[in-house]
């Protein structure tokens, strides 16, 4: 088995990754906005007798390598073949963290962090049948807010980063963890802001990375006239109808913590989003 590291440009990363669902941290996109903000990314191809086995893209610190969301299989693989894979790249000077998208345990496979649950929302139909996957009582308020919520796709610079802004103090006020905001303004690829202004002054808003057939939902905000409203109710329907316009099939709304985050979880499944469970995060032993 052989790991070519930086072998493959964007142009052969993507396509490699065409017609396949794959996580944000595996995106080209994802690996460019990283380094624009000092980070060190590396990107390789696994060969095996001549066949490409998978692609991964990793952070890197001095002893550290991190794999999110990988590696990116490239053809049918079986439990051992993938595990092998893992430990092939973790043979290097310092430990490898992985957490892939799916459960793989066994030898060399050391469980650090217990498996998360994301909510997927099949977007990839028309609008009759997408909204009637809404579960009842999400439907009602989406109804009565749509009456006030007129989302409007925010368009320039100056827009993205009050809402970057906003969200940042909203992290800090509530004392959650997500990836830095400002890796909005950083992304090389396709995106989709939306927000809702009232009296004059932004009141809620979205953004969503594109990446390939899907999508992931990246940071919101909500003042507490957007709260009151149930704004970010149509500011997600109208996510969905106009990422699905933009060909994406499934829209990664994030983790589902209905212990801590409870009235999120419900926010997020009430779309009627299946729940998709990822793989532990492990050190991965050579």
């Amino acid at each position: 088995m052989k790991i070519l590291w930086d072998s493959v440009d964007e142009a052969g990363w993507q396509a490699r990754v065409a017609g396949m669902a794959y996580g944000l941290r595996q995106s080209w996109g994802y690996g460019q906005a990283m380094t624009a903000m000092g980070g060190k990314v590396g990107r390789a191809l696994i060969v095996e007798n001549g066949a490409e086995l998978a692609m991964v893209q990793v952070m890197q610190r001095r002893g550290l390598r991190v794999i999110g969301q990988g590696p990116i299989w490239l053809g049918e693989l079986s439990h051992v073949q993938k595990r092998r894979v893992l430990r092939r790249l973790a043979r290097f000077a310092g430990m490898t963290v992985a957490t892939p998208d799916e459960a793989l345990t066994g030898l060399g496979m050391i469980p650090l962090i217990t498996p998360q649950s994301h909510a997927i929302w099949k977007v990839g139909m028309s609008d009759i049948p997408l909204r009637a996957q809404l579960q009842g009582k999400w439907r009602n308020r989406l109804l009565k807010a749509e009456a006030e919520v007129q989302p409007r796709i925010l368009g320039n610079d100056k827009a993205l980063q009050k809402l970057v802004f906003e969200e940042a103090r909203q992290r800090r006020a509530r004392g959650y963890r997500n990836l830095p905001g400002e890796m909005a303004l950083h992304w090389p690829g396709k995106k989709l802001v939306l927000g809702w202004h009232s009296g004059g002054a932004l009141q809620a808003g979205m953004v969503f990375l594109i990446h390939g057939q899907v999508a992931s939902y990246f940071l919101g905000w909500n003042s507490p006239k957007g709260r009151g409203a149930f704004a970010h109710g149509p500011l997600l329907w109208r996510a969905g109808q106009m990422l699905r316009d933009r060909g994406v099939a499934s829209v990664n709304l994030g983790t589902i913590d209905t212990e801590g985050g409870a009235t999120l979880a419900r926010f997020k499944l009430g779309t009627g989003a299946l729940v998709q469970v990822a793989g532990a995060t492990r050190l991965v032993l050579p």
